[in-house]
């Protein structure tokens, strides 16, 4: 038995109702930097060095990947926050893309569920009206 319809505008519902969140985060006005904040931790390489002895030097870089090819770059120490907030951004506005995807992805196997049941219902009244409108056979023939 195929599923009702109030079933299937159920399930589609929920799903309608979580676009306008994913569209605050596409409509927002940030600046978008593919990338993302991290801190490198490495050794300098000179052997009476804290570094020899395991205590890293740490640098925060950028690692962009906006060109052909990653790049790390050490911000300034005025643009660390702003680039993190960026890359932040970028990761958030992917996320809701790909969510988004699948949304629409859901949506449509429920929407293709809903036109079947719909075509279905029409078929078998457009069935019975024909029936019900057209002579019978026997009462045509002499």
């Amino acid at each position: 038995m195929p599923p009702s319809l109030s079933s299937l505008r159920a399930q589609l519902g929920p799903l309608a109702q979580t676009i306008p969140q994913l569209a605050e985060i596409f409509l927002q006005r940030d600046p978008l930097l593919p990338g993302s904040v991290y801190t490198l931790r490495r050794r300098c390489g000179k052997p009476n060095c804290r570094c020899a002895q395991g205590h890293l030097h740490q640098t925060e870089v950028l690692s962009y990947r906006g060109g052909p090819r990653p790049q790390n770059v050490t911000p300034q120490p005025g643009e660390l926050e702003a680039f993190k907030k960026w890359t932040e951004a970028y990761r958030r506005f992917r996320q809701a893309r790909a969510q988004l995807v699948k949304l629409h992805q859901q949506m449509l196997r429920w929407i293709d569920a809903i036109e079947a049941e719909r075509v279905r219902q029409g078929t078998e009244k457009f069935q019975a009206l024909r029936r019900s409108a057209s002579p019978s056979k026997s009462k045509g023939k002499r």
